[in-house]
C-alpha cells in the first residue's frame, strides 16, 4: 500500500486539478488534429478537386480522433476509478499525457503521406506507447491499492488481458506497417473494435465497468 501521507486523494483540490489538466490535454490534441486540414480556396481551383487532395488528411483526422477519443474514454473510467494518486502514478500520468499531447504530428505526417512507412509508422507506434503506459498506470494503481472499490484478482487478470490484447492489436499494426503502411493503418483501426469484444464476452461480471 502507498504512504497516505504522499497520496492525493479523490475529493480533494489536488485530484480535481490533476483530472482536469487530463481532460485539458485531450480536448486541446482532439482539436488540433483538425488543424492537419487546410481550407479549400475557392479562387484557386475547383472544389471538388481540392477536396480530393484534401481527403487523406480527412481520412488522417477521422482515424487519429477516433483513437485518441478511444484513448480519452478508456482514461476517463480509468481516473474515475481511482480513489487517490500517488507520485508514482501521477508521473506516469503526466508522461501518458506528454505523449498524447504529441497525437496532432504523427496525424498530419499521416495525412501528408499515407502511403509512406516514414509518416504511418510514428502515428502507430505513438498509440502502442499510450496503451502500454496504460497498462503500466492500471497495474501500480492495482498493485498499490488505489481503487475506490475493491477489485479481484481474477477480475484484474481479465482487465490486464483486455490491456494486453490491445498492445499487440497495435504492435502488429506497426510491424505490418513495415510492409504495408496502409494495411498498418487498417489494422490500427480495427484492432480495438475487433478484440475488445471478444475478451467481454467471455469476461467474469464487471469487467465492462472496470476495464
Amino acid at each position: 500500500m502507498a504512504d497516505a501521507q504522499r497520496l492525493i486523494e479523490r475529493d480533494t483540490l489536488e485530484f480535481g486539478r490533476i483530472a482536469n489538466l487530463s481532460d485539458g490535454v485531450f480536448a486541446i490534441a482532439m482539436t488540433l488534429l483538425v488543424l492537419g486540414i487546410e481550407v479549400p480556396d475557392p479562387s484557386v481551383a475547383a472544389l471538388s478537386e481540392q477536396l480530393r487532395e484534401r481527403l487523406p488528411n480527412m481520412i488522417a483526422f477521422v482515424l487519429g480522433f477516433g483513437l485518441v477519443g478511444n484513448v480519452w474514454w478508456t482514461h476517463h473510467k480509468f481516473v474515475g476509478q481511482l480513489a487517490a494518486f500517488d507520485p508514482g502514478l501521477l508521473r506516469l500520468n503526466l508522461t501518458f499525457l506528454g505523449v498524447v499531447a504529441l497525437a496532432p504530428f504523427p496525424t498530419g505526417m499521416v495525412g501528408s503521406a499515407p502511403t509512406e512507412r516514414w509518416a504511418v509508422i510514428p502515428f502507430i507506434v505513438l498509440f502502442v506507447v499510450l496503451i502500454a503506459l496504460t497498462v503500466a498506470m492500471v497495474g501500480r494503481a492495482h498493485a498499490l491499492g488505489l481503487w475506490r472499490w475493491p477489485l479481484s484478482s481474477a477480475l484484474y487478470r481479465w482487465v490486464r488481458l483486455s490491456w494486453l490484447a490491445a498492445l499487440g492489436g497495435m504492435t502488429t499494426a506497426a510491424l505490418v506497417a513495415l510492409v504495408s503502411p496502409v494495411a498498418g493503418l487498417a489494422v490500427a483501426a480495427l484492432s480495438g473494435a475487433l478484440v475488445e469484444p471478444l475478451i467481454a464476452r467471455r469476461a467474469p461480471r464487471g469487467y465492462a465497468e472496470r476495464s
